[in-house]
């Protein structure tokens, strides 16, 4: 599984190069990616949650060319000529800020030798200090933080990963529900333009605890393929069946070329009709771990590895170093998620590159499976109990981050400096060097607008992946437990989870048959798994009740 940030917390570096995307080793494993009404010792009435949800308000400012529908987020094939200023004046009341955030990019250069981050607080009016953590460290680095009680001002984290987290923002954090709760949000026109769905990953005790950082469905894997590649040989690489798959990952491999950069264990999770995480039988919730296509799913990918269809350095290899291979033509298949897409452009592409998402085909044939939801969000941020007397103006700093695409406040967050840290392209702002290093100061970690999908100067990327997501987002297969919390999962689901994970890994590699999935998964569930599913039915009836 290529996980998201928020699950990539929760799982092991096995979990995660050996799981594919889909369930994987972690999220399959009774996770839910982002969680909200806390249970046990912080008990949540969803019916209290369902009244205090932000009043959405879309941004009309920005002229979308392509906009979103049945959950395709909104797509612009070039950026808006002299984008207008959206805001007015500088947020916050002119003292400085301190945030602590992720990062999955190089720490950038320190302030006095950032022109960007100068700009950045020449712009907000104050000194905004950063604290930066690599994702896959932050979660440590957050319990140190909050053990040590050094929370600054604003602080992110995944939600999912947080242990007794309700309780944790009841003591740590600022409620802003009085402040965002239904009509109060349009003071923060920019916050008022993040979907509902996305808030539901902020509500804790029946009270808006957080902000998030909105993806959409960004964040759902999907199977890439080279189609330049593809058409240039006139092979069609949208398979109908778990064998033609099969035969045609035989069919690419040969000398130093293989069909697969990792076990795409997901995609195959997905042809098996095998749920996302769990699945809802009328408030009774079953988890995918015990789907009864586990076993067939496991064995598909047993026989992929054995038959040396996958890159023997796959299981070592990062993300990036799997995508240079799929690049150079090492590979010709990748998992990914949708978010991943622009960052191709960030690699040396030949001329007419060009990818395709192949939709799961059902196992046996005769139709296609759906893909996994990914988390609407990416984590969220709150404000520090310690700086509740500044709260209104932290929020109006938040909301100034959080510009819609197409404003200059957006353009110059996310681009920096015309001429320093971007050249355009017609009007599309396209990164230099200086801007690919300055400007990664976590602040999209921070705070986001709505995902839109846009490539600066390859507008054709931008409509290819429009186009993918409409093809298979519609679709998709939701995780019945998304934004619900259990308190059990948050502090033991990792580590059962890593058991099973080190199960699957063993199958996977031949080390134990597959008959061992099933004596593991009874494992999971003695060590908590049947709690963790307990409290997420007791958290699922809550929000049911408040649907009506």
């Amino acid at each position: 599984m290529i996980p998201t940030p928020l699950a990539e917390a929760r799982m092991s570096r096995r979990n995660l190069l050996l799981g594919g995307l889909g369930l994987g080793a972690s999220a399959m494993l009774g996770t839910a990616a982002c969680s909200n009404e806390g249970r046990g010792v912080a008990a949540v009435s969803a019916a209290q949650n369902a009244s205090v949800l932000p009043k959405y308000i879309p941004y009309t400012g920005v002229k979308i060319d392509i906009k979103g529908t049945r959950g395709v987020p909104d797509t612009m094939l070039r950026y808006p000529a002299s984008p207008k200023k959206a805001a007015s004046g500088q947020p916050g009341d002119g003292e400085d800020v301190s945030v602590f955030t992720m990062t999955n990019s190089p720490v950038p250069p320190a302030l006095e030798k950032n022109e960007y981050w100068q700009e950045l607080n020449s712009r907000l009016g104050f000194a905004l200090s950063v604290a930066l953590t690599p994702s896959g460290d932050y979660n440590d680095r957050f319990q140190t933080t909050v053990a040590g009680d050094r929370l600054p001002d604003i602080f992110s984290f995944f939600p999912g990963s947080v242990p007794g987290l309700p309780s944790l923002l009841q003591e740590r954090a600022t409620d802003l529900t009085d402040l965002l709760a239904g009509d109060a949000v349009e003071k923060y026109p920019f916050l008022a333009n993040i979907p509902t769905e996305s808030w539901q990953n902020c509500l804790y005790n029946g009270k808006v605890m957080a902000v998030p950082v909105p993806r959409g469905p960004a964040q759902s894997g999907v199977f890439y393929a080279r189609q330049d590649w593809f058409a240039s040989e006139g092979i069609d690489p949208q398979v109908k069946s778990v064998d033609e798959f099969h035969a045609l990952c035989q069919e690419l491999t040969g000398g130093n070329t293989w069909a697969l950069g990792r076990v795409p264990l997901g995609f195959l999770r997905q042809m098996y009709e095998i749920p996302n995480g769990w699945s809802d039988d009328g408030g009774t919730l079953t988890s995918a771990n015990l789907h009864e296509a586990q076993e067939e799913a496991l064995e598909a990918a047993r026989k992929l590895v054995a038959a040396g269809l996958v890159h023997p350095d796959g299981v070592t290899a990062q993300q990036p170093q799997r995508k240079t291979w799929l690049v150079n033509g090492t590979i010709r298949f990748l998992d990914d998620t949708f978010s991943a897409w622009p960052d191709f452009s960030n690699y040396p592409l030949g001329e007419g590159f060009e990818l395709a998402v192949v939709p799961p085909p059902l196992a046996a044939g005769g139709g296609t499976a759906g893909i996994h939801l990914g988390a609407p969000v990416q984590n969220v941020t709150s404000i520090s109990a310690k700086s509740a007397d500044r709260v209104e103006a932290l929020l109006d700093v938040i909301n100034y981050l959080a510009a819609p695409f197409g404003t200059e406040e957006h353009l110059f967050k996310t681009y920096g400096i015309e001429g320093v840290h971007y050249e355009l392209d017609g009007t599309d702002p396209v990164p230099t060097e200086k801007g690919r290093t300055e400007v990664q100061l976590g602040l999209k970690y921070v705070v986001e607008g709505p995902w839109v999908n846009f490539q600066a100067g390859d507008p054709d990327v931008a409509q290819a992946e429009h186009d993918a997501q409409t093809a298979v987002v519609p679709t998709a297969v939701k995780n019945p437990v998304q934004g619900l919390f259990s308190e059990t999962d948050s502090r033991k689901g990792g580590q059962i989870g890593e058991r099973l994970g080190s199960v699957e890994a063993d199958i996977l590699a031949g080390r134990k048959p597959v008959s061992a999935w099933k004596p593991a998964v009874a494992a999971w569930r003695k060590g908590g798994g049947d709690t963790i599913r307990t409290e997420y039915e007791a958290a699922l009836a809550d929000r049911k009740k408040a649907q009506g």
